[in-house]
C-alpha cells in the first residue's frame, strides 16, 4: 500500500494537501511574467510546492521548468556547474532539438555536452574544472534562457548563498541578465530570511523589488487534520481529529515534521489499528533517538555562549527579544552582548530561524525535531 504521506520526489495531486492559495498566486504572477521571492522557515514544503507548480497543467505543457538547489554551492562556478546540469537534465527527454539548441547556445562548454552521431542519444562528462570562464558561461545559459523554443521558469532555491561568495559582483552579474529578460521568469526561493529580505527590500541591493514576495505559511490547521483522518481512513486505521491536531500542536504546524511522523505512523501500523497521542509520542521519540548522535554532533561544535543561546531559545520558543536583559536573566545567560554575537552566528548557520508575529520577531530552532531533542536532554 502507498505511503501517503510523502516525503522526496514530486507528490502526486491526489496526495498533496492544501497550498491551493499559494499556487494560484505563484502561477498567476508567472503568467503575468512576474518573478517570484518564495520564502518560508525551513521544512515548511518549498520544494515541494514549487514542484507541484511545475507540473500543474497551466505549467507543464507551455513551459521549460528547472530547478537547481545551489545551497551546497559556495562558488559562481559552483552555481553556473549546477544550473548547467539541470537544464540539461531536463532537457533530454524533451528531444533532439529541444537539447541541440541548448548545446549550439553553450559554447564553452559545448564538448562536456554531446549527442552520439550514431544512436543519437546524449552523453554528458560535465565536471567542475570544465567550468572555466564562469561568467562568461552564465551569460550563454541566460541566452539559452531566453531563445528557447518556448518559454521557461527557472526556480533557484536556498538563493540566498549567492551573498557568500567570493566573487563580489555576483548580486549585481544576475540582475543585469535578469531584468533583460522576457521568455523566462524566476523563482527565488530560501529559508534565510533575514538574508533573502535584505537582497530583495534594500534600496541599495542590485535585486531590491524585482520580484513578487510569497510567504509560505504553515497549512491551515483543519486543512491538515482532515487530510491526515482522510489518508488513513483510506488506508483502513482510524486516527481521530484531536490526535492528529495534538501532533500539529506540539511542531507548530510545520510541514515535514508532521508529514514525517504521520509517515513513520503509516509504516509500522496495520489495516484495523487505531492510533492515539501515545501512538504519536512513541513515533517521535524514536524519530529523536534516531537522531541523536547528529544533534550531538552539532552541539559539539558550539561555544558554550552559543549552545546555552541555542537551548534557551528551544525552551522558550518561539522566543522574543532573546538579547534582552530579562530573557538573558531567565535563562541565566551571560551578557545581552555575547548573546547577540551568538544569535547572530545560530542564524548564519541556519541552526536558528524567526518569524514575525505582532510586527515582532519570534525566533525558534531551525529544525523542530532539534528543537524537542534539546528540550529534553537539556
Amino acid at each position: 500500500m502507498t505511503n501517503p504521506f510523502f516525503l522526496t520526489g514530486i507528490i502526486p495531486d491526489a496526495y498533496f494537501c492544501d497550498r491551493e492559495k499559494e499556487t494560484e498566486t505563484i502561477i498567476r504572477h508567472l503568467k503575468n511574467q512576474d518573478n517570484i521571492l518564495l520564502t518560508s522557515s525551513r521544512r515548511m514544503g518549498k520544494t515541494q510546492l514549487i514542484r507541484h507548480i511545475f507540473n500543474d497543467t497551466r505549467i507543464k505543457g507551455g513551459y521549460h521548468t528547472f530547478y537547481a538547489d545551489i545551497y551546497a554551492t559556495t562558488s559562481l562556478r559552483e552555481m553556473v556547474f549546477f544550473l548547467s546540469k539541470e537544464i540539461y537534465k531536463e532537457l533530454v527527454p524533451k528531444g533532439r532539438k529541444a537539447l541541440k539548441m541548448f548545446l549550439t547556445t553553450i559554447k564553452s562548454i559545448a564538448a562536456a555536452f554531446s549527442m552520439d552521431p550514431v544512436t543519437g542519444a546524449p552523453k554528458v562528462s560535465l565536471q567542475l574544472g570544465d567550468i572555466t570562464t564562469p561568467e562568461l558561461t552564465l551569460e550563454e545559459i541566460f541566452t539559452y534562457l531566453e531563445t528557447a523554443d518556448v518559454p521557461c521558469i527557472f526556480a533557484i532555491d536556498e538563493f540566498q548563498q549567492i551573498s557568500i561568495y567570493p566573487e563580489k559582483n555576483v548580486e549585481a552579474l544576475l540582475r543585469t541578465h535578469i531584468q533583460k529578460m522576457n521568455k523566462c521568469h524566476f523563482i527565488f526561493s530560501g529559508s534565510d530570511r533575514h538574508i533573502l529580505e535584505r537582497m530583495f527590500s534594500s534600496y541599495s541591493k542590485p535585486f531590491y523589488n524585482s520580484a513578487k514576495p510569497v510567504y509560505l505559511g504553515c497549512i491551515e490547521r483543519s486543512k491538515y487534520v482532515d487530510f491526515v483522518v482522510d489518508r488513513f481512513g483510506k488506508a483502513g486505521m482510524s486516527i481521530m481529529p484531536d490526535t492528529v491536531g495534538f501532533c500539529y500542536d506540539h511542531f507548530d504546524g510545520y510541514t515535514y515534521y508532521n508529514h514525517k511522523i504521520f509517515h513513520d505512523l503509516f509504516a509500522n501500523a496495520s489495516p484495523g489499528m487505531t492510533l492515539d497521542r501515545q501512538s504519536v509520542l512513541e513515533t517521535v521519540q524514536m524519530i529523536l533517538e534516531e537522531n541523536s548522535h547528529a544533534y550531538s554532533e552539532i552541539m559539539s561544535s558550539l561555544s558554550i555562549t552559543q549552545k546555552q543561546t541555542l537551548i534557551a531559545i528551544a525552551k522558550e520558543s518561539p522566543a522574543r527579544k532573546p538579547t534582552s536583559g530579562a530573557f538573558v536573566k531567565r535563562n541565566a545567560l551571560e551578557s545581552p552582548s555575547s548573546t547577540q554575537k551568538a544569535l547572530a552566528k545560530l542564524l548564519d548557520v541556519q541552526l536558528v530561524t524567526y518569524g514575525v508575529k505582532d510586527a515582532e520577531k519570534e525566533y525558534s530552532v531551525s529544525d523542530k525535531f532539534f528543537e524537542h531533542w534539546l528540550r529534553a536532554t537539556y
